[in-house]
């Protein structure tokens, strides 16, 4: 009897329409809101950990981009410190070097004393402002000039020999700044030319011509003398071995000797004669130094 009236209840329950509706409604408001909250919490996680993710990448990129940079900067570094050992490489010989300064690395002395005495190579090198200082006189009724203190010396030199049947015929003395420049620089196109790289080219060029500055042709204090019967191989000829008798009583000195080469930085040139004034030539010749050994620059 319990039994049939419980079953009533439910059937009435069920034939209540609004009963029905109202109870819908609420469980489906309940699972939307239940479904909104959830899905919110989901997609917020997903937003912080893709925010976290974002600024991980961030500070990887911006890291990896220091980096590139610090390996740059090393990678520089490290060039710049093998071209420098590359050019201060101890050695006898002067250093080779690249180029010279317009403004120079050492002093032209004023003083006729000091001036004798000047030494110039790769690695010693003055200005293009001394050629506002050089006093120019032509030698032995030639085109070349030298620095009339010199100049004075060679005509000497040259009257002297030209008694004995020698004639020390003036080729190279004084060169300007820009002239040597453009002399180096012709041998350097020629080198590189030649498939050399530009160190290359510069060690090779400075083995034949001194860069401007360091030339002692660019301060008119040497001359470069070429027999006038015998250009080639003047060490063989008597105008040579004149000079090697004779030079140094007017002050001249064989600048770069054969044996000398891997002090001087420059190859054997039996035609360049430099002057040093008497005395220094003197001591110069009977020391068997050449002029670095002499000075104490070697």
């Amino acid at each position: 009897m319990a039994k049939n009236k419980k079953h009533n209840g439910a059937e009435s329950f069920f034939s209540n329409t609004a009963a029905v509706t109202v109870t819908a409604i609420i469980i489906l408001v309940a699972l939307f809101v239940g479904t909104f909250f959830i899905t919110t919490a989901i997609f917020n996680g997903v937003n912080k950990d893709d925010g976290a993710e974002n600024e991980k990448g961030t500070e990887y990129e911006s890291n990896i981009s220091v980096y590139e940079k610090t390996e740059v900067a090393t990678d520089v570094e490290i060039t710049t410190n093998f071209i420098i050992e590359q050019t201060t490489i101890s050695t006898t010989a002067p250093v080779i070097s690249n180029s010279s300064s317009d403004e120079g690395n050492i002093a032209y002395p004023t003083d006729t004393a000091s001036w004798k005495l000047i030494c110039l190579n790769r690695n010693r090198c003055v200005g293009s402002y001394v050629e506002d200082t050089i006093s120019l006189s032509y030698v032995a009724g030639s085109g070349e000039r030298m620095d009339s203190r010199a100049a004075a010396a060679y005509e000497n030199m040259y009257d002297a020999a030209a008694a004995d049947g020698i004639y020390l015929t003036p080729c190279s003395g004084y060169r300007s700044y820009s002239t040597q420049k453009r002399l180096y620089n012709e041998f350097f196109n020629e080198y590189i030319n030649q498939g050399y790289s530009e160190q290359e080219a510069h060690d090779l060029t400075s083995r034949r011509r001194n860069p401007a500055g360091s030339s002692e042709h660019n301060i008119g204090i040497c001359m470069d003398i070429i027999c006038a019967s015998s250009s080639a191989n003047f060490q063989n000829t008597k105008a040579y071995a004149w000079l090697q008798n004779n030079a140094h009583d007017y002050g001249f000195i064989l600048r770069y000797p054969e044996d000398k080469v891997d002090i001087t930085g420059v190859k054997f040139e039996p035609w360049h004669w430099r002057y040093v004034g008497v005395e220094n030539a003197a001591n110069i010749k009977n020391s068997g130094k050449c002029l670095e050994e002499y000075l104490g620059l070697a």
